[in-house]
């Protein structure tokens, strides 16, 4: 009888990927398309704190924070939403405000172990990789 190896994968098949409020995400495609920061630009990012009911993260220029409420089954709400008002580049601010109203569109989410996605209904608006800061 012959035996095989046993991947440490195959020990965690069931294992569901959750959100750890020590996470960072930073954003890498926005509505489709791959994002490209200007120079000089701070990296927009995102943390979920589900204990806490909040988001918070930079956004290009500034830094924003809000209410997260996780509704089960991969829904979520977001809302009151605020941040700070830097003077910053016009490019910056036209980055930031499109990643902030694409983020107050979103409804829902699917998290892996490295990858989050920010869904409105079954469409990706945001697609985050997960960081150390």
């Amino acid at each position: 009888m012959t035996t095989g190896c046993k991947s440490h994968k195959d020990s965690v098949v069931n294992a569901r990927p959750e959100f750890n409020a020590e996470d960072v995400w930073q954003l890498t495609v926005m509505r489709g398309k791959e994002v490209v920061f200007l120079e000089g630009q701070k990296k927009i990012n995102i943390q979920i704190n589900t204990e806490a009911g909040t988001i918070s993260g930079h956004s290009g220029c500034n830094r924003y924070f809000g209410a997260f409420k996780d509704l089960g089954d991969g829904k979520m709400a977001l809302s009151d939403f605020n941040g700070t008002k830097m003077a910053c580049p016009e490019a910056f601010h036209r980055m930031e405000n499109s990643y902030m109203q694409t983020l107050q569109r979103c409804d829902g989410y699917r998290i892996g172990e490295y990858t989050l996605e920010l869904l409105q209904g079954d469409k990706v608006l945001l697609s985050f990789e997960k960081i150390k800061e």
